[in-house]
């Protein structure tokens, strides 16, 4: 059985058109009974429907194990959120798998909602935009498979995940975790859903006016703090100025590649941390990570590690994924080397 997960929303309607496209195949290659599919409605949707999943993943596989033999009169009957008919459930196998189409946050959800304690099945993913930070990260001029088969056939790839814990939880992570100015600027693009400048009270239909205004405006409000972090247990790390702390289990977000050398597949997170007395170096530092050159630069400072502890004088933006998760200022953050199962 295979799982769809689609954000029909991602990429401005392209998650809706994927699956279109894709849904006929799925019929002939599946058959009728072969895959359920779920669109999400909200944020949050994929992560309760991949636990569900996975859950019923599990249980199946442990009956199989101990031989238990749970009700034979219906199996459970799992909804179809394309609007077809709810399909009865067939029994599922050790190759199960749960298939994404959507954008980064949309896997995002999926893993970090999915019951990895036994990771005995594959995720597959089928992003919207082949410029898709993930998998641009860990196939260079990666183009998206064209049906479903070529993305069945592709080669399993066994890909590093991050998990970041503090006092509302822990999060896992696939590219990214953010602290200060950089998730700063996100929550202000979220606060104004990129469309209204308040000053003017005009529409901005640019994404790049959109994040000027933000980055203008967070560089205005960027705050300098103390803190220190301690790399592995054994390597302390005490900063006067800190701006922003970006640690990356791939290379790119939005544009940057702030992460630059970090791979996905090399049991490490890389950390990239700004600390300066002077904020106007942001322009510089910003502009040079466009291109991976800022490591060199004064008040950058680039580290890698299995886990990381992060100690701040006071909260500050976070954001995991490139979802805005509020304030925080202590924070663990740790790697899971090879753990998910991987087709791209």
């Amino acid at each position: 059985m295979v799982f769809f997960i689609v954000n029909p929303r991602a990429g401005q309607g392209m998650g809706l058109r994927l699956w279109e496209k894709m849904k006929e195949e799925g019929k002939s290659l599946l058959g009728e009974e072969g895959f359920s599919v779920f669109f999400t409605e909200k944020q949050g949707d994929a992560r309760l429907f991949a636990r569900e999943i996975t859950r019923e993943i599990n249980k199946e596989n442990h009956r199989e194990i101990t031989g238990e033999n749970p009700q034979e009169t219906q199996q459970e009957v799992h909804r179809d959120y394309s609007g077809e008919r709810n399909r009865e459930a067939k029994a599922v196998s050790i190759e199960d798998r749960i298939c994404v189409i959507g954008g980064t946050g949309t896997l995002n959800e999926v893993i970090d909602g999915a019951m990895l304690d036994n990771n005995s099945f594959p995720i597959s993913f089928l992003p919207v935009h082949r410029d898709n930070d993930f998998a641009r990260a860990l196939q260079k001029g990666y183009k998206i498979p064209e049906s479903l088969s070529a993305l069945f056939a592709k080669e399993e790839r066994k890909v590093d995940y991050g998990i970041v814990e503090g006092e509302r939880g822990h999060r896992r992570f696939v590219v990214s975790v953010g602290l200060g100015f950089e998730a700063a600027i996100l929550q202000e693009l979220l606060s104004m859903g990129c469309s209204i400048c308040p000053k003017e009270k005009q529409r901005i239909r640019s994404k790049a006016l959109s994040y000027f205004y933000a980055f203008v405006k967070e560089l205005k409000r960027a705050k300098k703090i103390k803190g220190s972090i301690l790399l592995d247990g054994e390597e302390r790390v005490e900063f006067q100025h800190i701006l922003f702390l970006s640690i990356h289990n791939h290379p790119y977000e939005s544009g940057y590649a702030l992460g630059c050398g970090a791979s996905g597949e090399d049991g490490v997170l890389d950390l990239c941390l700004v600390s300066t007395k002077k904020k106007l170096r942001l322009l510089y530092i910003m502009f040079a990570a466009l291109f991976g050159k800022h490591k060199s630069l004064p008040g950058v400072h680039c580290y890698r590690f299995k886990k990381m502890e992060i100690h701040l004088e006071q909260e500050v933006a976070f954001h995991v994924d490139g979802e805005s998760l509020g304030k925080q200022k202590d924070l663990s953050i740790s790697c899971m080397p090879g753990r998910l199962r991987l087709q791209i």
